[in-house]
């Protein structure tokens, strides 16, 4: 049914077409330099990495995007977050594409195939010493958007998204760091650091608190981008998606920033695209990205608005 978010600020849509849309395309954008150094980037594109690359044949998305539109529809068509639905729906793509899929993801996904509830096998997975990994994080953006106007809701159905492959502490307050910062942004806060520190303080792991509170002061050459040993580290993702969003005015150019850095270029340029996007709306999108995309952009961007005007 439709309600009173009809009446939304003209703005504030633009801006959550840009948080997907910004996804999708920092991860595209991303994909092929991911897990090379940056030394290795330059030898492989001299002219930078400035375009986004065609996907291949049959798979549309990589593991980010796809797992973030396929929560952002189960959203839209059960209206409430339900981790059986969505569970089902990353099973299904498992089975019939999988690009990408992380280690973490993919075993959790393999338990629920193989009749585990969704947040038994997160568990599972942890126990076994899964990683903490930045595959929460990487797809939990329609969360904000569906529960801008909902704090309660927006936390707790962010860490239930992530706990059902990443039950770790701090993937799953990452997703609730991430969204409570695209939230404020949505509503044009600048001050969103703040907003989310006062949200996780005393709630929150330590280290994935203070890696925040340190974005405001912290020198571009002292992220933590590639890290040896540490690509893919959630509280790292968190850090450089936070940092670009408050410290880089232009979108493209923090995005090519991140493709051409090193390390988990592709989920480091997903999550930081949608804060980015959040800040600043689908105006700060380069066209040319929006015609590499080609036709999945129209529907990213009714996915947006789906998620934000329909209750």
């Amino acid at each position: 049914m439709r309600s009173p978010a009809d009446t939304l600020d003209p703005q504030f849509v633009t801006r959550a077409r840009g948080a997907l849309l910004g996804l999708v395309i920092g991860n595209q954008l991303g994909v092929p330099t991911e897990h090379l150094t940056a030394e290795g980037i330059r030898a492989a594109f001299p002219d930078g990495v400035r375009d986004l690359l065609p996907a291949p044949p049959g798979s549309p998305f990589d593991d980010d995007a796809a797992m973030t539109l396929l929560l952002a529809q189960s959203l839209v068509e059960k209206g409430e977050f339900d981790a059986s639905d969505v569970a089902e729906r990353w099973v299904e793509w498992l089975r019939t594409d999988g690009r990408g899929v992380g280690v973490t993801t993919e075993q959790s996904l393999r338990l629920i195939e193989l009749g585990a509830e969704p947040f038994e096998a997160g568990r599972v997975a942890r126990s076994g010493g899964a990683a903490a990994g930045n595959g929460a994080v990487m797809r939990c953006i329609p969360v904000a958007l569906r529960y801008h106007d909902n704090v309660e809701k927006l936390i707790r159905a962010s860490t239930q998204q992530a706990a059902i492959t990443h039950a770790d502490e701090r993937c799953t307050w990452g997703a609730a760091a991430v969204n409570l910062a695209a939230r404020e942004l949505l509503h044009g806060n600048p001050h969103f650091v703040e907003e989310v520190l006062h949200r996780l303080e005393g709630v929150a792991p330590r280290v994935l608190v203070e890696s925040i509170r340190r974005v405001p002061w912290e020198e571009e050459g002292a992220l933590p981008l590639a890290v040896p040993g540490q690509f893919g580290y959630v509280v790292h993702c968190v850090e450089i998606a936070f940092w670009c969003a408050l410290h880089r005015p232009s979108l493209e150019q923090a995005l090519v920033f991140l493709a051409e850095a090193g390390g988990d270029t592709d989920t480091n340029a997903a999550v930081a695209g949608a804060l980015l996007g959040a800040r600043d709306g689908e105006t700060a999108i380069p066209p040319r990205w929006l015609e590499q995309l080609g036709s999945p952009a129209s529907s990213v961007t009714e996915l947006a608005e789906r998620l934000v005007r329909e209750r």
